[in-house]
């Protein structure tokens, strides 16, 4: 089970979506429909979001969370006054980080203990 991502396969009658995972900011929140973002969905509350548009019958819905790598969320100052939020602000990001890369990492072709490349029972294209 992914630990950064969820996915759903419509049913041509639902628009709104949960997220099963937890995430920083919304703005770390991206959602794929047969794996075109969709830049203008709504959030309903910080557990579910609604797509723009009805996804088609049996479209596959993505919906993932990419936290910032390139900078960091927290920057800590002598003298500051430390606190719970921003230690778990910080923790939480590199915790997020390190699911997200175990997610793509999980995604990846392999091989097996024979040396032999394992799909995971994908189609390769």
């Amino acid at each position: 089970m992914a630990n950064s991502f969820v996915t759903y396969t419509a049913n041509g009658s639902t628009q709104q979506l949960d997220i099963t995972f937890n995430y920083i900011d919304r703005t770390h929140i991206k959602v794929y429909v047969d794996n075109v973002e969709d830049t203008s969905f709504t959030f309903i509350n910080n557990s579910r979001i609604q797509t723009n548009s009805m996804p088609a019958n049996t479209a596959v819905v993505k919906i993932e969370r990419t936290t910032p790598v390139d900078t960091r969320l927290v920057d800590f100052q002598d003298g500051s006054v430390l606190t719970e939020a921003d230690l778990d602000r910080s923790a939480n990001q590199n915790f997020f980080i390190a699911q997200e890369t175990e997610d793509e990492v999980a995604t990846k072709l392999g091989q097996n203990n024979a040396g032999v490349f394992d799909a995971i029972n994908k189609i390769i294209i």
